[in-house]
């Protein structure tokens, strides 16, 4: 399983930076580039030394409980099933390779980044933003710090992870649908006013 090498942008061409609408824009949007994203499935009897080996790579115990992600430094990890994570870091600082070596037959490592556009969403109004597209309730009571959620967004299926701050979200679709749903995420965030940030290499 070769690590993957740097990747195009889906957005490229599309995303303009600047700020749209509003002069105070109340949503603000930024493509975060090169993740890794490594999936890790696990068996029910392996899930145990599975969690133990992870912890050991990336330096946190996984969740458990479903729909909740952890910080582990540099990385996140997600929970996205029973025993199922994914492990997202920018410009991969670990190994798919050597997390597959360390884990042998106890679970299935596949990389996933090169199928997947992650846009960060924050602002004031990310939290209005969100229910235009989506039957999940939003509010911080229901959908808070380090909460993630498998989803339809905008009619595209994504990860929503709410991360660091109660208002800021970063939303994982298919890379072939980056374009379009680009598109939606920028028409629905235009009656709050948004600014979109161009990202630097390495903006985590």
């Amino acid at each position: 399983m070769p690590d993957e090498p740097q990747r195009l942008s889906a957005l490229k061409g599309v995303l303009e930076p600047g700020t749209f609408g509003a002069q105070t824009p109340g949503i603000t949007l930024c493509e975060r580039r090169n993740l890794s994203i490594i999936q890790v499935a696990a068996y029910a009897d392996t899930a145990q030394s599975t969690e133990n080996i992870i912890q050991d790579f990336i330096g946190a115990l996984p969740p458990t409980q479903p729909n909740r992600s952890i910080a582990a430094g540099a990385a996140r990890i997600c929970w996205i099933g029973p025993h199922k994570w994914w492990i997202v870091e920018t410009d991969q600082p670990h190994s798919a390779v050597l997390l597959a070596d360390q884990l042998g037959d106890r679970a299935a490592v596949t990389t996933q980044g090169h199928g997947r556009t992650c846009i960060r969403l924050a602002g004031p109004n990310a939290r209005d933003l969100l229910p235009k597209g989506c039957t999940l309730d939003f509010h911080f009571r229901h959908f808070s710090v380090d909460d993630c959620a498998q989803t339809t967004l905008g009619h595209v299926n994504a990860m929503i992870n709410c991360i660091e701050n109660a208002s800021t979200f970063d939303l994982f679709v298919p890379r072939s649908y980056a374009v379009s749903f680009w598109e939606w995420m920028t028409d629905a965030s235009m009656e709050f006013g948004y600014k979109v940030i161009a990202a630097p290499r390495g903006f985590l």
